[in-house]
């Protein structure tokens, strides 16, 4: 069970990173007037996301759902400090950097999610084996 909603969250993130990195493809060619709407639709789908996010959190009856929703809310409070002080002194330098650093950062919460997939597998696995034995 756990390997098939793992395979299907990967799945989607796969997907996910596919539109991101085609969105920054296709905005290298655009206007400047195209690539603000792109930014607010992206905006809004990102609120969206988020809103629907934190409603599965808030509505799970596990502690762990509880606790990643607080971590969630910390770490999003900071990181929209840290873009609001990054771009209160507007520079394309420190906006790239700023967006260099969030990538690095999706890319290390991407490693830790697999992690935490693969312990939750070998749980399973684990639990499984022992029921076996016990039998």
């Amino acid at each position: 069970m756990a390997h098939e909603i793992l395979s299907a969250k990967l799945h989607e993130l796969d997907e996910r990173v596919a539109r991101l990195h085609s969105r920054v493809l296709i905005s290298e060619g655009e206007n400047l007037s195209t690539l603000r709407q792109e930014e607010e639709a992206l905006r809004r789908e990102c609120a969206q996301d988020e809103m629907t996010l934190r409603n599965r959190l808030c509505h799970s009856r596990s502690q762990a759902a509880s606790d990643i929703a607080a971590s969630f809310s910390r770490m999003d409070g900071m990181l929209s400090q840290a873009r609001e002080n990054a771009l209160s002194q507007p520079s394309s330098e420190q906006a790239l950097l700023l967006a260099e650093y969030a990538l690095d950062f999706a890319l290390q919460a991407a490693s830790r999610a697999l992690l935490i997939s693969l312990e939750a597998i070998d749980a399973q696995m684990t639990e499984q084996e022992e029921a076996r034995n016990a039998q």
